[in-house]
C-alpha cells in the first residue's frame, strides 16, 4: 500500500469517527478542509520526493555512460583475429598457384 493511500484511509477514518462522535464534548474534530489539505500536500511531497530521485538516477546513469565513453577511447583496438592485417602485395602465393597450374 503506498504512503498516499495510507494516508487517505487514515484521513477518511479520522474524519468517519469525528462525525461519528458529534455528540462528545472533547472529542478530536477534522473539518473537510484540513483533510484536504492533508492528501494535497501529501501528493506534492511524494511528486518532489519522485522527482528528485528521478533526477539523481539520471545524473548517476550519465555518470556512469560518460565514464565508460571515456574508458572506451583510452583503450587501444583489439585484435579481430576474423581479418588479417594487410602486409603489402605478396606475389609468391600467387606464382604458387600459376606454377600448379601449369
Amino acid at each position: 500500500m503506498s504512503a498516499t493511500a495510507l494516508i487517505v484511509f487514515m484521513s477518511f477514518t479520522i474524519l468517519s469517527s469525528a462525525f461519528a462522535q458529534e455528540g462528545c464534548g472533547n472529542c478530536f474534530q477534522l473539518n473537510t478542509g484540513t483533510i484536504i489539505g492533508i492528501v494535497v500536500c501529501d501528493a506534492l511531497i511524494t511528486l518532489i520526493i519522485a522527482s528528485m530521485a528521478f533526477w539523481i538516477s539520471t545524473k548517476i546513469q550519465k555518470k556512469k555512460y560518460q565514464e565508460k565513453l571515456k574508458k572506451l577511447k583510452t583503450l587501444p583496438p583489439t585484435n579481430d583475429p576474423t581479418y588479417e592485417e594487410l602486409h603489402g602485395q605478396r606475389v609468391d602465393i600467387y606464382n604458387d598457384l600459376h606454377a600448379m597450374r601449369n
